[in-house]
């Protein structure tokens, strides 16, 4: 009998075990949200940018998605570009991207490396100069707008200042 408890324990253990692994949010690296074929292929494009402002850079666009992020709940760090904002100046959607000034930077970051973040409640405005962690469920849908594409939205749960 004092067996069959422990056995019974154990398996009621591993279950409440895989509920709880399945809630955790995962942290993941802009680098994870692209296809490794399309990331070769930038790196590749990436070579050839010119910062110097003499010369127009190529655009490299890719929509490529990983399928397996779809509904995901993560964890990314990035910068935020507001998009809109309610009555009262409080932030309502933006997109996160990977560095500062990726918006207004030519060339912008390809579609499958921008977020676009949808907050349940409108927040206080944040500084767009410093970094923040972004997390929520991440879902391939995409969106564009006169400021960017992007491959990937979030219903965002938390917006915290980056800690490094």
């Amino acid at each position: 009998m004092k067996h069959k408890l422990i056995k019974v324990g154990a398996v009621i253990g591993l279950l409440l075990a895989g509920t709880i692994s399945a809630n955790d949010v995962r942290e993941v690296e802009w680098m994870d949200l692209m296809p490794d074929e399309e990331r070769t292929a930038w790196e590749d494009a990436s070579e050839n940018v010119d910062h110097s402002g003499y010369a127009s850079a190529e655009e490299f666009q890719s929509w490529e998605t990983v399928g397996e992020l779809d509904g995901k709940r993560i964890r990314i760090p990035g910068f935020v570009v507001p998009i809109e904002t309610d009555g009262e100046g409080r932030l309502e959607t933006f997109f996160l991207v990977p560095y500062f000034g990726a918006c207004i930077h030519v060339p912008p970051p390809p579609a499958n490396q921008i977020i676009y973040g949808r907050l349940k409640e409108p927040i206080e405005m944040v500084n767009i100069w410093d970094a923040f962690y972004m997390e929520g469920t991440l879902n391939i849908e995409e969106v564009s707008n006169e400021t960017a594409d992007s491959a990937y939205t979030m219903a965002v749960e938390a917006l915290k200042p980056y800690s490094g």
